[in-house]
């Protein structure tokens, strides 16, 4: 299986959750958009107006802003890299759309999990958190897509645990049903502090996608 960051490998914060759900029979292999890249190479892909943001961690665990038209292509060479070495399945550790890929072997989205899943939630508000208030609009456009009533704040998930707490206590005060946490990069310890703040059920990308992937492995 190939797990593809937007960022740089190995995604310390995310593979460990996945690697306990589909078991350690399954062989994983990373690959990273930005892996070789230094400092001044990355900050050559950050957004510009009017780009679709992405937000992402690097190696050393801080997160960086890049642009989707910048990065697509270097995620693009990923999926081919880990095809040509033998991989069954890869999957897109990354909640943005992305619809210009091209696989030959199964590539798994996980943008088109998390609202598809949430979409077959009737009635309620949906609480959507994003790492980057930039990223507030394009969220709501998708969501609006999928028919949600919603109410989108952000905060980075690999930023301070406070600016979470907040993010948490504001969607408690908005009467939201449901929170989405909209990014790879929340973890299930972020998950436990919106569960505990809102009173609410969480959807968490990471164990989300380790039930699917785990039904697809049958681990």
């Amino acid at each position: 299986m190939g797990l593809i960051t937007i960022g740089q490998s190995p995604r310390n914060d995310v593979t460990p959750t996945l690697k306990a759900m589909v078991g350690q029979a399954v062989q994983i292999m990373e690959k990273g958009a930005l892996d070789g890249l230094v400092k001044n190479e990355v900050e050559r892909l950050a957004p510009k107006a009017g780009d679709y943001v992405l937000v992402t961690r690097l190696r050393d665990g801080t997160s960086v802003k890049v642009a989707r038209r910048l990065v697509t292509p270097r995620i693009q060479k990923c999926i081919e890299e880990l095809e040509e070495v033998g991989v069954d399945i890869n999957v897109l550790l990354c909640t943005g759309e992305f619809p210009r890929l091209k696989a030959k072997k199964p590539l798994i989205m996980l943008e088109a999990i998390i609202t598809s899943f949430a979409r077959c939630i009737k009635g309620g508000k949906i609480g959507v958190i994003v790492p980057e208030e930039e990223q507030i609009p394009s969220a709501i456009q998708r969501w609006k897509r999928k028919d949600a009533s919603m109410v989108v704040v952000s905060a980075n998930p690999y930023g301070d645990v406070k600016a979470l707490e907040k993010a948490a206590l504001m969607l408690a005060e908005k009467g939201i049903d449901l929170t989405v946490l909209d990014c790879i990069g929340f973890t299930p310890n972020t998950g436990e502090i919106f569960r505990r703040l809102t009173g609410k059920p969480v959807l968490l990308p990471q164990t989300l996608l380790g039930c699917v992937l785990k039904c697809l492995v049958g681990s």
